[in-house]
């Protein structure tokens, strides 16, 4: 696994946030039964989280769309799981939210974790 700092990670992050009318979408590496739920870093192009919650019956999808909604400051409810129901690799759209803040706000939610390393 590789680990960026937030210095470096700027261009990765960027592919992937993608602008669709009315919002963004996220590409993302979802790895359930973690032993706490967090925004790492990135995986293969997607942003890479970790949940506590068990690949069952929804409940790592729900979990990580709680940890997106938080980290971009915004209701739950603007975020809809697009593609990945059953995999790791998933796509979310967020609702209301441009590119440029949901990289900031996503930077922001990774800055901690660089400063512990």
């Amino acid at each position: 696994m590789r680990n960026y700092s937030t210095g470096g990670m700027s261009p990765d992050l960027s592919a992937a946030v993608r602008e669709v009318p009315g919002g963004v979408e996220l590409s993302v590496f979802c790895q359930p039964k973690a032993a706490r739920s967090a925004l790492i870093g990135m995986h293969g192009g997607a942003l890479k989280a970790k949940v506590k919650a068990p690949p069952v019956e929804g409940k790592a999808n729900q979990a990580l769309l709680d940890l997106l909604a938080g980290a971009l400051g915004v209701p739950r409810g603007r975020l809809t799981l697009v593609s990945g129901e059953q995999s790791r690799n998933k796509r979310v759209r967020v609702e209301g939210v441009d590119a440029t803040t949901a990289l900031g706000a996503i930077m922001a939610a990774l800055a901690p974790l660089s400063a512990d390393r």
